[in-house]
């Protein structure tokens, strides 16, 4: 499972900005407003006190809708938690975290009318401002935060305390007031209101510079349709977002908006993808030249990787999905490349073992042509029960071009050939049975395949489980 705790300060302070590990109950060390002065004039009645649950005149405080309800800077957000079906809830008994907007932040948002708004609309806008705890100004933490909205809010504490980049962001604010205290929980003030963010505003209240500004730059996906677009989609989509460092350690940084696209689209998934559910692979939204979506590799050994890539930050939640912040970029890998990122390390030792070819082609460098091949690639396992293991290099060329096939398109698991095929291996052909499935050539019968349809820039993997020879 990915390790959703683990704490990346480092990670998060050099490459993210706003993006850490950490609750709102943490430690006393931010730079907040400070607490004991209630809320100001403009924010609410400041005679309530933080300290304790009772008013200056010894009456019981109120819950937070009632504290809100008293103070007419807040009639915008009572009449918005009326109109949602909140007032129930937020008089619950909590414990409850508001950062309240007053009049001023609606208005100074473009929210004038919550006419415009539906009640469902209201309820997730609201839902948003809201932590299921309770958290004053002296334990909150910069970090990425869930709400009551099963949404993250981002925040950081730059000499105050700043939600989803502030107020210069748009859905982003400023806290101007803390530690109101009500009998269920405690109002923080700020200046605008918080908008539900979808995956790229996520990528942008997370302060994931230039994988903004990389998505700015791609190329259509499709005629009149933006990446942008396609992010904002109804999803569900994973994001697996590069942080800024590891963007700036491309080397060349690719320029070309065709090629900043594709690497774009194989950062993600079709479908909800949580720490908590971790396939073997997936397919990204990058579709090769014969239509099949390009893998993503996953792994849990030693924490949560993709591709190899490590997940810094976990389980960022969106409207249309989830971020899961990585520390490389992930860059569409062809038949070679998956080799690697698949761990076949005794495959790429006979590769690289092999005999050329032809005069300067080596079996590399056919295997990274943009090629509609089809290959085989037995595990480790397989090549280490050899016995004896070839040693000659132009005998290992040509067991290495026998799990190859190239025909006009890939061939994946689904359209077994049902009459042997020609391989790479001049004169030798594969057969197959749908039984298992396995695939036999003249010198070894029934390599099981599987797992199957590693999908690759210029054609598909298949993983089988014995080495085929001549």
């Amino acid at each position: 499972m990915m390790n959703t705790t683990r704490t990346r300060t480092a990670v998060a302070a050099a490459a993210l900005g706003l993006f850490a590990l950490g609750a709102a109950a943490c430690s006393d060390d931010t730079q907040a407003p400070t607490p004991d002065k209630g809320m100001t004039k403009d924010g609410g009645p400041d005679q309530l006190k933080p300290d304790g649950m009772m008013k200056p005149d010894g009456a019981a405080l109120g819950t937070i809708v009632e504290v809100a309800a008293g103070n007419p800077d807040f009639s915008t957000l009572v009449a918005a938690v009326t109109k949602a079906g909140l007032v129930d809830t937020l008089k619950g008994a909590g414990p409850f975290t508001v950062f309240a907007p007053n009049n001023k932040a609606f208005t100074d948002s473009g929210i004038t009318d919550l006419g415009a708004f539906s009640a469902d609309d209201l309820k997730k806008i609201l839902l948003y401002h809201v932590l299921a705890t309770k958290a004053l100004a002296k334990d909150v933490k910069a970090g990425a935060v869930t709400s009551a909205a099963d949404l993250t809010i981002f925040i950081a504490t730059p000499g105050g305390v700043e939600l989803n980049g502030g107020a210069s962001v748009k859905g982003g604010a400023k806290v101007t007031a803390t530690d109101v205290m009500a009998s269920n929980g405690v109002i923080h003030v700020i200046d605008r209101v918080l908008l539900p963010p979808d995956l790229p505003t996520c990528a942008t209240y997370g302060g994931l510079k230039e994988l903004v500004k990389a998505v700015g730059a791609a190329a259509e996906v499709s005629a009149g349709t933006s990446v942008l677009k396609a992010l904002q989609g109804a999803g569900p989509f994973t994001v697996f977002a590069p942080t800024d460092a590891a963007f700036k350690a491309l080397s060349p940084a690719p320029t070309d908006p065709a090629l900043i696209r594709d690497v774009l689209l194989y950062h993600v998934v079709g479908a909800k993808v949580p720490s908590t559910a971790i396939p073997a692979a997936a397919g990204s939204l990058l579709k090769n030249t014969w239509g099949n979506n390009v893998t993503l590799l996953f792994s849990t050994t030693g924490g949560a990787k993709v591709n190899g890539a490590a997940v810094a930050l976990a389980d960022v939640k969106c409207t249309n999905g989830i971020v899961h912040v990585i520390d490389k970029v992930l860059l569409p890998p062809n038949a070679l490349d998956m080799a690697g990122i698949a761990g076949f390390a005794e495959l790429a030792k006979a590769v690289g073992a092999a005999a050329p070819i032809s005069a300067g082609v080596t079996v590399a460098d056919a295997l990274k042509a943009k090629e509609p091949y089809t290959i085989f690639a037995p595990t480790d396992a397989a090549f280490k029960a050899l016995s004896p293991a070839p040693t000659d290099p132009t005998v290992i060329r040509n067991v290495l071009l026998l799990h190859v096939v190239k025909a006009a398109a890939p061939v994946t698991s689904d359209k077994i050939p049902t009459t042997p095929v020609d391989s790479l291996l001049a004169g030798e052909k594969l057969s197959f049975s749908t039984t298992g499935p396995t695939v036999s050539s003249d010198g070894t019968a029934g390599a099981k395949i599987g797992p199957a349809d590693l999908h690759v820039t210029n054609g598909v993997i298949h993983v089988i489980d014995k080495v085929l020879l001549p």
